[in-house]
């Protein structure tokens, strides 16, 4: 009899455990290709929030980034004003789709044509900080900048110095990492500011993966920004898109 109970106990949990990663799996599975590059309008988005509707500070409206991510976020500015009430915690940047990071890419590009004329040498220019459209994970509804988008604000400035430190100990505990940390081999500079909603995040980047892996010309064909046929573009975007922190997948 009691064999039986703790067969069926650990059948349960068997069951449920497998039923947890079959959903994971589903879920990983059912990303349409169009919001893992960031071909929508996430406005028009029922799962998305706009950040001036919250109590989240922003530097700008119209703003927005996936529910659950803003839920865990508004939990860690609170947190954060408890004990540093008079530090800058600032969204400075949330979900930025195609078209709005196309805009980003073609300023830069066209600022750069004056002083190269290799395309390639213009791209790698480019992505130290900014991201070809179709491979940006802000494009996802789950990252967002904090306060400033420079490395000297975290790094010399007294409150830029306390809101990292803060950040690094403490976002973890709400979901997010750091994607662009130090250490790392290829891809983007360092960027403190910029965090990811993991429990999100990492199923879009693992199917993101998966498509680079199988049929990366799903993607490069839907890639179609100033440039894109002019420089080596899957190489590019494989090791933009999956260099990230580790902790982060």
């Amino acid at each position: 009899m009691i064999k039986s109970i703790i067969f069926k106990k650990t059948g349960s949990l068997a069951l449920n455990l497998a039923l947890l990663l079959f959903s994971t799996f589903t879920m990983a599975k059912q990303i349409p290709l169009n919001k893992l590059i960031g071909q929508f309008d996430e406005k028009k988005d029922d799962n998305f929030i706009a950040l001036d509707s919250t109590i989240l500070p922003v530097n700008k409206k119209g703003m927005y980034l996936q529910k659950e991510p803003t839920r865990q976020l508004i939990k860690a500015y609170n947190d954060f004003k408890k004990v540093h009430p008079d530090i800058p915690f600032v969204v400075v940047s949330a979900t930025r789709n195609y078209t709005y990071q196309n805009g980003i890419w073609q300023r830069k590009w066209d600022a750069l044509s004056t002083k190269f004329n290799d395309p390639q040498k213009i791209a790698k220019q480019i992505l130290k900080y900014s991201s070809m459209p179709g491979t940006s994970r802000h494009h996802w509804g789950t990252d967002i900048d904090i306060t400033s988008v420079s490395s000297a604000y975290f790094r010399n400035d007294k409150k830029g110095v306390i809101l990292y430190k803060w950040l690094q100990e403490n976002l973890p505990k709400y979901g997010f990492c750091q994607a662009f940390n130090d250490g790392r081999k290829g891809g983007y500079q360092p960027e403190e500011w910029h965090w990811s909603y993991k429990p999100i995040a990492s199923q879009y980047i693992a199917q993101y993966k998966a498509i680079l892996e199988s049929d990366p010309n799903a993607i490069m064909k839907a890639l179609t920004f100033t440039g894109h046929d002019k420089i080596k573009l899957e190489n590019l975007v494989k090791e933009y898109v999956l260099t990230v922190n580790t902790d982060c997948y």
